[in-house]
């Protein structure tokens, strides 16, 4: 920390002594009786060296000052120091006055009481300062404290973000390699096309392992990708459909957020009914939200499939991490269809 009475700071603080030197010439004038020359004179030799102890000992706080030491200690340490100071400089300011100013003046007596009021007033002035300094300098430390646990947050929100990206891509790649085990059995040439569309979607996945946010647009064409390893495996049994705003296409969202849905969708769509499956993507944005519901067909009457719930979870944590609020994932069953919306805010973002 740079010390905080210099630069522009130095103007207030020369202000606040020309204010106390004024005062000190008043006080000379009409209450002993000094001439405006001799006040003049007596507050200069009095209070500039108080002036330049008071900058001068920022740095016995700053960098003497042991943080070890308890308030007592502090306070008698310092209180010493400054009351030493005081009445060194104060016997020198005394010296000159009595030597070439109040000898020839006349007013030797008043002289002979002045010292002690010289201490006590140079101390209070500098314990005043001292007083500045110290509450500048918990002021200070505190913003670097909340500086550093705002970064230390930041750091931990990015660490948690990570841990639950990397919960989708093993899950993921997972599901999707039992797909093409199951299709090496059966159609070798569709296995073939699903090892280069998986190779071509981890090949953008793992290129935006680093980014937390992209377009709608980038989005889409990665979930596209998905999808068409699915429909490889599923082939007539799984439709899709989209209705996205064209506007929408450039809002950010955060990367890989929709292929848990998409994969919630196949997983209680395709696998628990024989009947096709559509999956409908609705994309819309409106006061700066980006709306995104993905909607598929169920057999409500089938046995529900077994699951962690690592997906949705994934999301809603997801999107609290990164937006804050804690409902942005609302889920809507109606008969046999069922519906995931997302809201996705577009001006708190990072």
């Amino acid at each position: 920390m740079r010390h905080p009475f210099l630069g522009k700071s130095f103007i207030f603080y020369s202000t606040a002594w020309a204010v106390i030197m004024t005062v000190h010439v008043v006080v000379l004038v009409f209450q002993l009786g000094f001439t405006y020359p001799l006040a003049i004179r007596h507050s200069l030799i009095f209070n500039l060296p108080i002036m330049g102890f008071g900058l001068s000992y920022w740095y016995i706080v700053r960098y003497i000052s042991n943080d070890k030491q308890s308030i007592t200690a502090t306070i008698f340490n310092q209180g010493s120091a400054i009351l030493i100071g005081v009445a060194v400089l104060s016997f020198f300011s005394d010296a000159i006055l009595s030597r070439f100013i109040i000898a020839n003046t006349g007013q030797q007596e008043i002289f002979n009481m002045a010292l002690s009021w010289h201490v006590f007033l140079g101390s209070f002035f500098m314990t005043m300062i001292v007083l500045i300094y110290y509450l500048l300098q918990y002021t200070t430390s505190l913003k670097e404290k909340e500086k550093d646990e705002l970064q230390l947050q930041n750091l931990l929100k990015n660490a948690e973000l990570e841990m639950l990206k990397s919960q989708i891509n093993p899950h993921f790649i997972f599901n999707s390699l039992n797909s093409v085990s199951a299709l090496t059995l059966t159609n070798s040439e569709r296995a073939h096309e699903m090892v280069i569309k998986l190779s071509d979607f981890l090949r953008m996945s793992l290129g935006r392992s680093n980014q937390e946010l992209h377009t709608v647009e980038e989005e889409l064409r990665q979930m596209n990708l998905y999808l068409d390893i699915e429909r490889i495996r599923f082939g007539d049994r799984l439709s899709l459909s989209q209705d996205i705003n064209e506007i929408c296409m450039k809002h950010k969202l955060p990367v890989m957020i929709l292929q848990p849905l998409y994969e919630n969708a196949i997983k209680y769509g395709v696998y628990g009914q024989l009947d096709k499956v559509e999956i409908s993507t609705k994309c819309h944005c409106d006061d700066g939200i980006l709306f995104l519901s993905i909607t598929n067909n169920y057999d409500s009457t089938s046995a529900p499939q077994k699951g962690k719930g690592i997906g949705l979870k994934n999301i809603r944590n997801r999107l609290e991490l990164i937006y804050g609020p804690s409902d942005l994932v609302t889920i809507e069953k109606n008969k046999n269809i069922f519906t995931i919306h997302l809201q996705i805010p577009q001006i708190t973002a990072p």
